[in-house]
Parts: structure tokens; sequence; C-alpha cells
């Protein structure tokens, strides 16, 4: 028999679920964490396989949503899948909140003094930054550092008027990232107290830096000196003592800024990248669109290698009472009240039923295909200023035609790039 004839025999009598049939193998109890590892080690191919075969897959810990469908369904209704997992994080914090009087308040508190006639600048100011800083680094750059978090950063001292020092806002950023979103019950961190108190501590660091410049700032927007920037305009708000929005609620909104601009951004920056550099052909049009100066055309590549590495495989719901999901359909399923729920938005965004074609790279697919930014009720707040910070931050190391990787990314261990070697020269 010709080795041919027998590879073709192998194939076909290969397991069609050889990952669902390995956590098949085991008892209910020890499922989870390797399905955890399969989300961070082999995600597309769990996800495929859940979709196809058990697209409401129950474990001992967590219930993982794979359908579109579903993962809609539950981002839909946050009054049954709440995000009471963030409260122990974030405390009052709107995000923590599910169709409240305080999240309604202070979310549209926030849109306002983040005006959509800001992005042109906020786009200008990234591409200032990353120029300046690739300028900088000669002939290599360590596109992490020195980059992908350095450019956010001064987007949140220059816009958002958050003047603190370097570090220690690049040090807040990532403990409160590091706390809220990855350090849940689910994740069984053996550090999950440090993680927590580390978060605990920025925050009142943060706190007391907003001690200081909020008088200060108080003073310049008195004296007709004040910058306008996010936090001039929202204690230049004046609002009545009856909507309850005091200094308190202007600290613990202008902080979620901070908390949410840095890591995340930084991280989006470099997928994309690591994600074009690793499709030539991608890389070329990409190219082509920052050079040509097409925008619109440029940041299609970007989404697109985001859905293929997106900053976060899935969020997170716990189930407020019991309810039937996907119902009318062969996967119907009941949810029980506390269950925690993972709604797969990286699996979402392969749905043959709703992505055409999803293996296929293509950059001119309707912004409505991905989810980078969340869905419903508690869609990123930051959505239009990350929609155009993240991709001139890549186009403007794809402007740079000897730019190459050096190494891979390096996660260090951790749930976040710590470095990636970029050559300039």
């Amino acid at each position: 028999m010709s080795a041919a004839i027998e590879g073709k025999m192998a194939v076909s009598t290969a397991s069609p679920t050889p990952l669902l049939d390995r956590l098949a193998a085991l008892r209910p109890a020890e499922r989870w964490p390797l399905a955890r590892d399969l989300i961070a080690n082999e995600a597309r191919a769990f996800f495929a396989e859940l979709r196809a075969h058990a697209p409401i897959y129950e474990t001992s810990e967590v219930t993982l949503l794979a359908r579109r469908a579903d993962v809609i369904e539950v981002l839909s209704i946050p009054k049954v899948f709440t995000v009471d997992l963030y409260k122990p994080k974030m405390g009052d914090f709107m995000l923590a909140m599910d169709e409240t009087i305080v999240n309604y308040r202070d979310k549209s508190v926030m849109r306002a003094i983040l005006a959509f006639d800001d992005l042109p600048k906020i786009r200008a100011v990234a591409a200032e930054v990353a120029d300046t800083a690739l300028d900088a680094a000669g002939g290599e750059i360590e596109a992490v550092q020195q980059l992908a978090r350095h450019v956010p950063m001064r987007i949140v001292q220059r816009c958002f008027g958050i003047h603190g020092p370097d570090q220690d806002l690049l040090d807040w950023s990532y403990a409160n990232q590091m706390d809220q979103f990855n350090n849940l019950p689910y994740d069984d961190r053996p550090d999950a107290d440090a993680i927590h108190q580390a978060a605990e501590d920025s925050r009142v660091k943060l706190r007391n830096l907003f001690a200081q410049l909020i008088p200060a700032r108080i003073a310049e927007i008195k004296a007709g000196t004040a910058p306008d920037d996010s936090l001039t305009r929202i204690l230049s708000l004046n609002l009545p003592a009856a909507d309850h929005f005091g200094m308190d609620r202007v600290v613990i909104n202008v902080g979620g800024l901070l908390i949410g601009a840095i890591e995340t951004t930084a991280e989006a920056v470099i997928n994309a990248l690591a994600e074009l550099f690793a499709r030539p052909e991608a890389l070329a049009g990409a190219r082509a669109a920052a050079e040509a100066g097409d925008d619109a055309a440029f940041d299609g590549y970007v989404w697109e290698a985001l859905r293929f590495s997106p900053i976060v495989a899935f969020m997170f719901r716990e189930a407020a009472s019991t309810i039937t999901i996907a119902q009318g359909t062969d996967r119907e399923k009941v949810i029980g009240k506390g269950t925690v729920v993972l709604p797969l938005s990286l699996s979402a965004m392969f749905d043959p039923d709703f992505v055409p074609d999803p293996e296929a790279f293509r950059p001119d697919r309707p912004f409505h295909t991905y989810l980078h930014f969340g869905y419903g009720h508690h869609e990123c707040l930051g959505r239009y200023v990350g929609g155009v910070m993240i991709p001139e931050i890549v186009k403007r190391v794809l402007k740079r035609p000897a730019a190459r990787p050096l190494a891979p990314v390096d996660m260090a261990g951790t749930p976040f790039p710590q470095s990636y070697r970029i050559g300039l020269g």
C-alpha cells in the first residue's frame, strides 16, 4: 500500500472531534482546566468543534457558548446574564452594573465628554507620538513598551488629562486589567489574592493622584487657563445635585479611562501587527492602503487581523435567574441561576452562519462582523477612541518599509504581550 493511500486512510478514520474527545475522556471535574488550556492555545480549532458538535458546552465551572446567535442572545439580556462577577473587582463603577440609573447616567456623562469630534485629534496625536517613538528607536524597537503601551499612555495624559508619572499610569492600567478580566474564580490563579491586592493598591494611588489633579484643574478652569481635555470637560459640567454625580463619580469614571485605555490598546496593536506580519498578502495590502492614505481601507486590515487574533476569546456573565436559551433549536438549553456563562466572542466571529467564508482573510468585511469592543449594554465606552488609536499605531509601523518582526511575541507567562522586537532599518 502506498504512503499516499495510507495517509488518506488515516485522514478518513480520524475523529472529527479530537479535542472534544479529549475532554470526554476526563471526569467532569477535570474538563474545565483542559478546556481553559485549549482556549488559550488552540482556540479556533476548539471553537470549530464546539460550533459543529457541542455549541452549548457545560463544565462544572462554566458553560461555553460557541454559536453567534447564542452569544448575541446572552449579551442582549443584561438583567438575566449579569456582570455581577465584576462587582468584587470594580465596586460601584458603571461597568459592574446592569441597566441601573448609575450605569445610564455615568455612561451618558462620559459619552458627552468623549466627543466624537475629538477623533481626528486623537488619531493625529497617536500618529505623532508613534512616529516620534519609532524615530527615536533607530533600527529596532521593543514594540510593547516603547510603542503599544507608550502611545495610549500619552493619549491618557494629553487627551484625557490624567497627568501622572509614566510608569505609574502603565502599572495601574496593567494591575487593574489583570485583576478585573484575568483573575476571576474560574481562572483559579494561585496568586489571585496578590493580583487583587495590587489592583486595590493601584486604585488608592490613583485616587491620591486625583486629589492633587482636581483642585489644580478647578483653579485653572476658574482662571480660564485649563486645557481642553476630558478632565476639564467633566469638571466644567456643573451638573445639579439631583443628578448625584459628585466628585466621587468624577474620580471613578475618569480613572476608568486610564484603566481601559492602555493595556487593551497595547494588546490589540501587538496582536494586529503579529497577525499582519504573518500574512504576506494581507501585509502588502495594508501597506498599500497606508501609503495611499486610505484609512478606511487600512483599518479594515487591522480589524480583520484582530478577528483572527483578538485581545480576548470570550466575555463572561453570570445568570441571575434560570432561563432557557436557543429556544426552538436542537441545542436549546436550560441555564440555571448562578451559572457562569462564557460567550465565546472569537468563536462568534468565525460562525459560518453569520460570517461568509470565515477562514478567509477579508479586510472589507462590514464592521458589525466584529465583536472587538463587545456587544450590547456593556459595549466598550471607548470604542470610538480605540477605533482610531489602534489602527493608527499599527499604520505608523507599517508605513516603514523595512519594519519586520525580529522575534515572536513574548507573553512571559502572562495574559498580555510583554515583548515584541521589530526591526525598522
